[in-house]
């Protein structure tokens, strides 16, 4: 059995694809298994010589199609301003799903055969149907097993706003791929409050397919004061605007903490560059600027103490978060929004720490006042935690959900 990844999501190494596919490779060489890994035709040339990523897709996961003539993902992605709307849902869904059946279909012949395990890490509306109209042209004897990760909800969109079409277009592809579900195309998703939600909204059975960022536990190191710390990209959907406020009230409380920021964006939320702004002209803050790779991430990582994920709960909703995995998993504190999967975990005491909401600057701020005086408990529950948590979320249980589904 060859293990063929393919993620029109990989293109840089500070996205959550890039550590997804660089354990996976680790996992299966481990194994003595094959794997092949696709990515975007415009890759980080080093993820090619690291682990043999082949440049591939001409779209990517987070592309759009616009109402005018406003500028691509991909144009965003180098630098340029964008709006944050004026983008076609019904534009997008079918141009982008032609796409992807078009990159699919040029793929190497040797790879949709028998025998093989296909797996798409993280698609949405734009790339599922794309992926099953491909699927079905093949000769049923000659397809291979694929898994699709249902990474996101259908309300989601790459341009910020909730889907008005989200759930008739998953229809649409959930009821053009019902002749070959659990045949040969099987549906993953990352957590239990996904699995619920499409097993409830569109009956479709998902397996749960862990994120495998179950790393090794942080070092205690013995900090005077508490470090908090923000990490991943800078955006509206997780929360990255509430900061520069939730500080400001922090300080004029005397909560007494250092804090770690990293600013990793794309210059064209409103919202996002004026907290980048503001949190450049106030002191006392740790900046990291731009990409970290996955030892950058965890050198970092294993400094904090306390990880803020304060995630918008009507944008980001259940979906899985690696960094939320990598913190449980290190017996990390953390501070979530009620109504996403990590202030879930947190309520039903999977995860250590505290949640807020509604979703604002002076909930979190007073979050962080309830933390930091409880903090020896809540590291306690963390490291008890941590153990467990990180064996189900390992590359190696990643993978055996994989196998389980290419040999079924």
């Amino acid at each position: 059995m060859e293990i063929i990844i393919i993620d029109n999501g990989l293109i840089t190494k500070g996205e959550h694809s890039y550590r997804l596919a660089k354990e996976i490779c680790e996992v299966t060489s481990h194994r003595g298994l094959k794997c092949r890994v696709f990515a975007m035709n415009c890759i980080d040339e080093s993820m090619i010589a690291e682990i043999g990523a082949i440049p591939h897709f001409s779209r990517h996961l987070y592309d759009s199609e616009p109402v005018g003539s406003e500028k691509t993902w991909l144009e965003k992605l180098f630098g340029r301003k964008e709006p944050e709307s004026g983008f076609s849902e019904e534009k997008s869904f079918k141009v982008l799903n032609a796409a992807f059946e078009a990159d699919l279909a040029a793929l190497p012949k040797d790879i949709w055969q028998p025998g093989n395990l296909i797996v798409a890490p993280g698609l949405c509306q734009h790339q599922i149907l794309g992926l099953v109209r491909h699927l079905r042209s093949i000769p049923e004897a000659c397809r291979p097993k694929v898994v699709c990760q249902l990474m996101f909800t259908p309300s989601w969109l790459p341009w910020g706003v909730n889907a008005k079409h989200g759930k008739n277009f998953y229809r649409q592809s959930f009821k053009c791929a019902a002749p070959i579900i659990g045949r040969d195309l099987f549906f993953t998703v990352e957590n239990k409050a996904m699995q619920d939600y499409y097993r409830k909204m569109f009956r479709i059975e998902t397996q749960i397919l862990p994120i495998p960022f179950g790393g090794g536990r942080r070092k205690e190191l013995n900090n005077s004061k508490f470090h908090l710390g923000f990490f991943g990209n800078s955006k509206r959907d997780k929360g990255f605007h509430l900061l520069p406020r939730a500080l400001e009230i922090c300080r004029e409380k005397a909560l007494d903490f250092d804090i770690t920021i990293q600013i990793q964006h794309n210059h064209w939320e409103p919202a996002t560059i004026a907290a980048d702004c503001a949190l450049r002209s106030m002191p006392g803050i740790r900046l990291l600027d731009g990409i970290l790779d996955s030892d950058q991430y965890l050198e970092e990582a294993h400094k904090i103490d306390v990880m803020l994920l304060p995630y918008d709960p009507a944008t980001f909703g259940f979906r899985g978060s690696g960094i939320f995995t990598e913190s449980v998993s290190a017996g990390r504190v953390i501070i979530a929004t009620k109504g996403t999967f990590a202030g879930r975990s947190v309520e039903l005491g999977e995860a250590a720490g505290v949640t807020f909401s509604p979703h604002g600057s002076a909930q979190l701020a007073a979050a962080i006042q309830r933390l930091l005086p409880r903090m020896p408990q809540y590291k306690a529950q963390a490291m008890a935690l941590a153990e467990n948590f990180g064996q189900r979320h390992s590359g190696h249980a990643y993978l055996d959900v994989l196998l389980d589904i290419g040999r079924a």
